[in-house]
C-alpha cells in the first residue's frame, strides 16, 4: 500500500502481513532489504508520480501482532491508529468481519 500525506508531504509504503508467526531468517532478510530498496526508491516515485513529497518511509505492517521485524521499520494493530492519525483498525475489522461472514456462509453452502 502507497499513502501520500499531503499535510506533511511524505509518502510512505506498507507492506501488509498478517503477523500470526515468525519468519526464518532468510524471510527475515528479504522482507528487510525490500523494505530499505523500497525507501530509497519511494522519494523518486513520488516525484515520478507528480507528488511533492519531503519524505519518505516504509514500513511492514504485522496486523496481529507477532512483529518479525522490529521498530521502527514494523506496525503492529494497537500501533495503527495513532500512526496514521486517524481510526483505522475499526474499518479493517468491520471488513475482516464482512468478509468472515461471507466465507461461513459460502462454506454452510457446500
Amino acid at each position: 500500500m502507497i499513502a501520500f500525506d499531503s499535510a506533511d508531504e511524505s509518502i510512505r509504503a506498507y507492506e501488509i502481513k498478517r503477523g500470526n508467526g515468525q519468519f526464518d531468517a532468510g524471510k527475515i532478510r528479504s522482507i528487510t532489504r525490500d523494505l530499505k530498496c523500497i525507501q530509497v526508491l519511494l522519494k523518486s516515485y513520488g516525484e515520478f508520480s507528480k507528488l511533492k513529497s519531503i519524505a519518505a518511509e516504509s514500513k511492514i505492517i504485522f496486523y496481529y501482532g507477532v512483529r518479525s521485524i522490529p521498530r521502527p521499520w514494523s506496525l503492529v494493530k494497537g500501533e495503527l491508529d495513532e500512526h496514521f492519525g486517524f481510526p483505522v483498525v475499526e474499518k479493517i475489522e468491520q471488513a475482516d468481519d464482512y468478509f468472515r461472514t461471507q466465507l461461513h456462509h459460502l462454506l454452510e453452502a457446500a
